[in-house]
């Protein structure tokens, strides 16, 4: 081989040893500005999104405001999400409109299941928990830290107990959505189902004579606040020395519409039951209840009514906040109610009274495993006995009653009834549940029942 040959042999071979390494460096330059997605979002890992500055975050926000939802039928919004499925189902008016794949948490850190509503909404939140991370259009459902947002690693579980969704779904979801927006969480996928039955609640106009309006400006008139309306009617019980936390039981079958009125005194709330921060229960429910209904009424928007069979209480929340609460007559009260949704979804005719409803009844708990040992003799030389270990799932709880089946055994007095019809419109709820209200239920949050 000649030199010349040699030479250009050899720069050849650096050429391409030079255009290799150039190739390393630009895919690990890509590499170290392009960190994991997972690790860019609040509930999953430390790593700090430098980029969003102010100026661009209202920009941002701006353009969500601006962004088409899609033809979407006007109604109340239902979002549904399946752990096992790993999906968020949306529905509107009582009707399926969307699905998208989420990733929910670990099993460490699981999501929580049970019922929940949107209780703040942030285009750009920051993660107060881990490492002040990105949560971009984040919608919190409890104040301990749950919350839907945009996120990556979407489809199977990956979170520390949020909901993660697409950034495109999680945008318009964002922009669909308001606060109190209902939220249902369980391991299998729910369906609302149309539901009809003589004692829900009608919605009824107040008198003229003492409705109440609110001016102009939409300043709320000087009236006092459903909270003082309840303080100042309201004389505790005393506490007697022992006191069960369930009201002895009845053996009547009342029903929801009406009812011969029973008193009942309040048991003491014990720690963390979070029932602690409710009214008491008012000397005089006719006055209370009527006060507290105009000034309700004239909010013009829907209330939240929550029926508890381990308390035996009504309670009623209204934006966000405690209204009233009462006590009530469960007819065979150790029977179990399960866990019901009741929404309000329109009106059914021109007189605006009664309304077209929808039901959801989330599942009960898991079978309870029983472990006991069985001896059956041996017949042998030594004549001793064999012991099996044995585990059953015949101990499982007993099966919840319908909704039906439910609002037939509850009798509220007819003052409350009445108070409700003219305060309840479309959008309005009912749950009934046979737990109490749990910690996660207080200032600023609608109802929450955590199941697990």
């Amino acid at each position: 081989m000649t030199v010349s040959a040699r030479r250009d042999k050899q720069l050849f071979q650096w050429n391409r040893r030079c255009s290799g390494a150039i190739t390393l460096l630009a895919s690990l330059a890509v590499t170290t500005t392009a960190s994991p997605a997972a690790a860019a979002y609040g509930d999953g890992g430390g790593h700090k999104h430098h980029t969003a500055h102010k100026n661009h975050e209202a920009k941002a926000a701006d353009r969500t405001d601006r962004e088409p939802v899609g033809r979407i039928q006007k109604g109340s919004l239902q979002i549904f999400i399946s752990i096992n499925q790993q999906k968020l189902h949306l529905y509107s008016d009582g009707a399926h409109v969307a699905d998208t794949s989420i990733a929910t948490g670990v099993p460490s850190l699981p999501t929580p299941l049970g019922i929940f509503s949107v209780i703040q909404k942030q285009v750009f939140h920051r993660s107060n928990i881990y490492n002040d991370a990105p949560m971009p259009y984040m919608q919190r459902i409890t104040w301990s830290g749950v919350a839907m947002h945009e996120g990556e690693s979407i489809g199977h579980r990956a979170s520390h107990g949020c909901i993660r969704m697409p950034h495109d779904f999680a945008m318009r979801l964002y922009r669909l959505t308001k606060l109190n927006t209902r939220v249902i969480i369980a391991n299998s996928e729910l369906k609302p189902t149309e539901f009809a039955d003589p004692h829900l609640f009608v919605h009824k106009e107040i008198p003229p004579d003492v409705a109440v309006s609110l001016p102009p400006n939409g300043v709320e008139p000087a009236t006092p606040k459903p909270a003082e309306l309840a303080m100042h009617a309201s004389t505790p019980a005393p506490a007697p020395p022992v006191q069960s936390d369930v009201p002895s039981p009845s053996t009547a079958a009342p029903a929801i519409s009406g009812g011969q009125k029973t008193a009942a005194t309040r048991p003491p709330d014990p720690p963390g039951s979070g029932d602690a921060t409710m009214q008491a229960p008012p000397a005089q429910p006719e006055d209370a209840a009527k006060e507290l209904a105009k000034v309700a009424a004239a909010k013009k928007t829907p209330i939240s009514i929550f029926i508890s069979r381990k308390r035996q209480r009504l309670y009623i929340r209204q934006d966000l906040e405690p209204l009233f609460d009462t006590p009530i007559v469960i007819a065979q009260p150790d029977a179990s109610f399960g866990t019901h949704v009741l929404t309000a979804l329109e009106f059914t005719g021109a007189d605006r009274t009664t309304m077209r409803w929808n039901v959801v009844s989330l599942p009960g708990g898991a079978p309870k495993r029983a472990h006991y040992v069985e001896e059956r003799p041996r017949y042998s030389k030594h004549g001793r006995s064999r012991r099996r270990e044995i585990e059953d799932e015949m101990t499982a709880s007993p099966p919840p009653s319908s909704p039906a089946q439910v609002l037939a055994r509850i009798e509220i007095p007819p003052e409350v009834i009445e108070a409700i019809s003219q305060m309840i419109l479309p959008g309005s709820s009912l749950i009934v549940s046979d737990q109490g209200l749990g910690d996660e239920t207080g200032e600023g949050t609608d109802f929450i029942v955590v199941t697990r």
